[in-house]
C-alpha cells in the first residue's frame, strides 16, 4: 500500500513539474529562426524518426531489466516532457554559441531521462517482477547511447527525407 501510495505521489509531482516546463518552454520554444514554417514536414518526419530510434536503443539496452508493460508508451510520455523542455533550454541559451547550446541541452536532456527511465522502471508496476531493476547508472547509460544516436541519425533522416521527396 504505502509503494502504491509513493507511485501515485511520484505521477502527481512528475505531473504539475511537466506542467511548468511545458508552459514554460512553449512560450519561446523554437530558438532556429526558418525563413518559412518553423515546423516543416521534413523536420517533423525526422524528429519522430530520431525519437523512435532512440526509444528503441534504450529498449534495447535495457532488455534484460525489469521494465513497465507498456515501456514504449512511458518513453514516449517521458519525450513529451523532455522535448520542449530541451528547445526551452536552447531558447534561454540562445545567446551562447549555438554548439555549445546544443551540447548543453542535450546533456542535460540525458541527466534528465536518465533518471526519468530509472523512476519509470523502478516504480510502474513491472510486467516481469523477477527481473531486477536497472541501476541508475546502467539508465544515463542507456539515455545517452540513445540520444547519440538520436542526434547522428537526425541530419541523415533530414537528407534522406529530402532526397526521397525532393523528386
Amino acid at each position: 500500500m504505502k509503494s502504491h501510495f509513493k507511485f501515485i505521489h511520484c505521477v502527481r509531482w512528475f505531473g504539475v513539474v511537466a506542467a511548468v516546463v511545458f508552459l514554460a518552454a512553449s512560450a519561446k520554444a523554437n530558438p532556429i529562426s526558418l525563413p518559412e514554417k518553423s515546423v516543416t514536414p521534413e523536420i517533423s518526419f525526422a524528429i519522430a524518426l530520431a525519437i523512435l530510434l532512440e526509444l528503441i536503443c534504450v529498449l534495447l539496452i535495457l532488455r534484460r531489466f525489469r521494465r513497465p508493460r507498456i515501456f514504449i508508451i512511458w518513453l514516449i510520455g517521458m519525450h513529451l516532457l523532455t522535448y520542449p523542455s530541451f528547445l526551452g533550454v536552447l531558447w534561454l541559451l540562445q545567446d551562447m554559441r549555438p554548439a555549445f547550446a546544443a551540447a548543453s541541452g542535450e546533456g542535460l536532456v540525458v541527466f534528465v531521462e536518465g533518471i526519468l527511465i530509472y523512476l519509470i522502471c523502478r516504480f510502474a508496476p513491472p510486467a516481469k517482477s523477477e527481473l531486477t531493476a536497472p541501476s541508475i547508472a546502467k539508465c544515463w547509460l542507456a539515455s545517452f547511447i540513445g540520444n547519440i544516436c538520436s542526434v547522428a541519425a537526425f541530419p541523415l533522416l533530414l537528407a534522406s527525407y529530402e532526397y526521397i521527396f525532393s523528386s
